[in-house]
């Protein structure tokens, strides 16, 4: 099961590690007129992309370059609370502020490495990104897109978006029918069998000591 899980996401954060990046102005910038969700993910599309194509999978320099990026810009647009509540599912309403902090940076932490693992993973990928209709009043969106590679089957991938205070951000993905939050509910529910809440935050723990050797 884990396997799977872990195959499924490296996948998929492989085709969205570059479209999350600058998904939302910078907290307290200011824009002539609010961006839709589906034009910044083209925007970034266009402009990630073209950064990293050029970097060869030798050059660490760069690559460490646009794996600091990463972080620095693709984190501040990644609802991370909603992401983990949605992925514990049930478990986190019995969950107290401190566990619920913890399982946030925990499972943070995870999705940032994993995204790093993408970033630097990139191999000529090119995007198409499905138009959005959006009224004025709406606080939801779904943001389709494919990544293409020559010779390969094309993935479908979809963002959930929810327009915060600051800009659209981003709570789920889901590629070619998986999603993101759903895979992760699945294996969180048995930690939490297992274990309790304790027992999840010591096993994200154990994965991200782990997974930084």
């Amino acid at each position: 099961m884990l396997a799977t899980i872990r195959i499924r996401c490296n996948a998929l954060l492989l085709a969205i590690a570059p479209a999350i990046l600058l998904m939302a102005s910078q907290p307290g910038s200011t824009q002539a007129a609010p961006v839709a969700p589906d034009e910044q993910v083209r925007q970034v599309f266009a402009d990630v992309l073209a950064a990293v194509k050029g970097i060869p999978p030798g050059n660490r320099e760069a690559r460490d370059k646009a794996l600091a990026l990463v972080k620095d810009e693709i984190l501040p647009h990644i609802d991370f609370e909603r992401m983990t509540r949605l992925a514990v599912g049930r478990a986190w309403r019995s969950a107290n502020g401190g566990q619920r902090d913890a399982l946030v940076a925990q499972f943070g932490t995870l999705i940032t490495r994993t995204y790093s693992v993408a970033i630097d993973a990139y191999d000529g990928h090119e995007t198409q990104v499905d138009p959005v209709r959006l009224s004025p009043e709406d606080t939801e969106v779904m943001v389709r897109s494919r990544f293409r590679k020559a010779g390969e089957k094309p993935i479908e991938v979809t963002y959930a978006m929810w327009k915060a205070a600051d800009g659209w951000k981003v709570y789920d993905i889901t590629v070619e029918n998986v999603s993101l939050v759903i895979t992760y509910r699945t294996q969180f529910a048995e930690e939490v069998q297992r274990g309790g809440i304790d027992g999840l935050i010591r096993s994200l723990t154990q994965k991200n000591a782990a997974t930084s050797r």
